[in-house]
């Protein structure tokens, strides 16, 4: 279906007039993201230069963010829906009002299955996009106004000193029932699944303050795989290729033991040997700084959990190269080469911590994690090896 749906966006946006582009790079020039982390990101230059004459624009965008959330880089380990890197459609409309770009939302959404009937949104508490939605054939009663950012959005800030929106957030709704409260769609995530935002961006940050845009418009962003989930009514790594990702992972996994892994870390284990192929693929290597760090704490963090799962410090490049073989198999040794480097070196600074825990065992937690970046789970392990 994914195939099916990229291009029926595509298409509808393309007989609309919209100037189509390819996806840019994981890795950015934007200085105020680490990566391309929404598909405003390459565009911010349309709403924000004023030497520029921006124009509608659409896109599927490859995207990455890496450790957000409450769950940190944990977060699919309780979200069955959560992926850091995902894919997004997006795009951006200029000269238009609140009525019209509501207009364009709903049809645009109704065109690829999801009825405004089935639809509910959250707004901004004061905002234009009430009225806009009513006009536009939109019950009150589907309609829940927030004042501030929760599990629901009302503001978007793009980056450090980035530009700055607020918009709804589109929720379609697998059953007809009526909902009273946004608490009750939060609360019941698999009967409310969100789907996207429109966004009015009309600021940039300078500090404490927002000053008008050159160019205010609206941005729209909707992640491919949150629109498969609810066309097809199942979780994300239900779909096809996850569910295969995750018997690959559980078999490389039961030649060393383990038998009873829970889904959920099952679900991390995936999400992290996506990023890491992901960022491998974009010539990035592990490092100390900035989207080399990112790339070498998901490789640790995924080791953290392979050992702790067989319970004892193992070669992680069996499940490494199953996964690469199948989700990236023309650089599938180059991954092995760099996940199976950045093991050595981790073993290596395992090694000197166990030494210094025998010198001062006394030690701190604190300072073991400060010094050497080890956690304190893995401390059995180091003691055991």
């Amino acid at each position: 279906m994914n195939q099916q749906l990229r291009k029926s966006l595509l298409e509808y946006h393309r007989t609309h007039s919209f100037v189509l582009y390819e996806s840019f790079p994981l890795v950015t020039n934007d200085s105020t993201v680490l990566f391309t982390n929404a598909t405003v990101t390459p565009f911010k230059h349309f709403f924000g230069d004023q030497d520029v004459t921006p124009h509608n624009y659409a896109l599927i965008q490859q995207c990455l963010r890496v450790g957000g959330g409450a769950g940190g880089l944990e977060t699919a380990q309780h979200d069955p829906n959560y992926s850091s890197l995902f894919e997004m459609f997006g795009c951006g409309l200029f000269n238009c009002a609140y009525p019209v770009a509501v207009k364009y939302f709903i049809d645009m959404l109704g065109h690829i299955g999801l009825p405004k009937a089935k639809l509910r949104f959250t707004v901004p508490e004061t905002s234009h996009f009430t009225d806009a939605l009513i006009k536009n054939g939109i019950e009150s009663s589907s309609i829940f106004a927030i004042n501030e950012n929760g599990e629901f959005w009302q503001e978007w800030r793009f980056g450090k000193n980035g530009l700055v929106g607020n918009g709804l957030t589109a929720i379609f709704a697998r059953e007809d029932h009526h909902v009273i409260s946004v608490g009750e769609m939060v609360s019941n995530p698999q009967s409310f699944v969100e789907i996207g935002n429109l966004i009015h961006i009309h600021g940039k940050a300078e500090g404490s303050k927002v000053i008008p845009v050159a160019h205010d418009g609206f941005d729209v962003g909707i992640g491919i795989e949150r629109l498969v989930i609810a066309l097809e009514g199942k979780t994300l790594y239900e779909l096809s290729p996850f569910r295969e990702l995750i018997e690959i992972v559980a078999k490389s996994l039961k030649t060393l033991g383990v038998n009873d892994l829970s889904t959920g870390t099952l679900r991390v284990v995936i999400d992290h040997l996506r990023s890491i192929v992901a960022l491998t693929q974009e010539g990035v290597s592990p490092g100390n700084k900035q989207q080399a760090f990112v790339l070498r704490k998901l490789i640790r963090s995924l080791l953290e959990i392979i050992w702790l799962s067989v319970g004892r410090i193992v070669s992680s490049a069996e499940i490494v190269s199953a996964f690469a073989e199948f989700d990236s198999p023309r650089q599938s040794l180059l991954i092995v080469k760099i996940v199976s480097e950045e093991e050595r070196v981790f073993r290596e600074t395992l090694m000197r911590g166990k030494i210094f825990l025998t010198k001062n065992p006394l030690v701190t937690l604190e300072v073991l994690m400060d010094t050497y970046g080890i956690r304190s789970s893995l401390l059995p392990l180091i003691n055991g090896s």
